[in-house]
């Protein structure tokens, strides 16, 4: 083996040389700390995800219902419920990618197969159907949660604020601004949440449907003592949540795929769902992660 015999003031270079390197490695840390934290959840999840060869049948409008369901990992398992509301004109398989992510992360989904969703009844319709069909005792009836895109947002709202419906979060992916969305379906948002529910606003940054300021409006009118977050996915578009990952061909309206909506939808699910300590920290604690990841702007969670 050669030696090389430096010099003091060589001896001085190597060791400044070394001490940029260590300290250039520990912010690159840090921040590769705070991305694997919330990519943890936008990784697939542990459980393999099964769908059932038959949809449920069917809700009030006769659509039938698409189940995705994790693959119990031992006997007596139960799963948190999540009812998926579709954008106009769209069906589940849009949001294949999506749905599929969240079972595998231990959450029955459910999505009605209707494509004009803004009152929320067949978000509501497919839970039932579950309820009463062979996959009941999968399901945990205490943890539901709604979530929605677009039309299927205010579909998602409107489920969880109905009477009885049993659902204790909800999250509002892109929903149109109060110029652009049905009066009908958008009228309770966001001032009839319950004081016992949650809600996550999440939109593109050039979403022009849904943009960060339309949205500001709907948070700022969230009753006092409901715990709300928000925030938008830098330059993400209104249909960039169809990802599958990424941007079909001739997708219109998505930029890049689906982003840093996959962690943060399935965090706030597997927090308010399930209690994951993991999931929890990224909307806590000192530094909060949610508000500090530069895949976001706008983002503030509170009560």
């Amino acid at each position: 083996m050669d030696i090389v015999r430096v010099g003091r003031r060589g001896a001085h270079l190597v060791l400044m040389a070394w001490l940029g390197a260590l300290l250039a490695a520990s912010a690159f840390g840090s921040t590769q700390a705070r991305g694997r934290g919330a990519e943890r959840f936008g990784n697939a999840g542990p459980y393999e995800v099964d769908t059932i060869e038959k949809p449920l049948c069917c809700d009030s409008k006769g659509n039938s219902v698409e189940v995705y369901l994790p693959r119990a990992r031992r006997n007596g398992e139960i799963y948190p419920v999540v009812t998926w509301g579709n954008g106009t004109w769209a069906k589940p398989e849009k949001y294949a990618f999506l749905l599929r992510h969240l079972a595998s992360w231990g959450m029955i989904v459910v999505a009605t197969r209707d494509s004009s969703v803004g009152t929320g009844e067949t978000l509501r319709d497919a839970v039932a159907l579950l309820k009463r069909s062979e996959l009941a005792p999968l399901a945990d009836r205490r943890r539901i949660a709604a979530i929605g895109h677009s039309q299927g947002a205010s579909g998602a709202f409107n489920a969880a604020v109905a009477p009885s419906s049993g659902i204790g979060t909800t999250i509002l992916i892109d929903l149109p601004g109060r110029r652009l969305c049905n009066r009908e379906h958008c009228a309770a948002i966001p001032t009839e949440l319950r004081e016992n529910q949650s809600i996550l606003f999440l939109s593109g940054e050039k979403d022009p449907l849904s943009s960060p300021d339309m949205i500001d409006g709907y948070f700022s009118e969230v009753p006092a003592g409901r715990l709300r977050a928000k925030a938008a996915i830098v330059g993400a578009d209104h249909n960039d949540i169809q990802g599958q990952p990424g941007c079909q061909p001739f997708a219109i309206g998505c930029r890049s795929g689906i982003g840093a909506f996959l962690p943060y939808a399935t965090a706030w699910l597997r927090w308010q769902l399930a209690g994951d300590k993991a999931a929890a920290a990224f909307f806590g604690g000192k530094d909060v992660p949610f508000a500090r990841d530069p895949r976001l702007t706008g983002a503030v969670i509170t009560r």
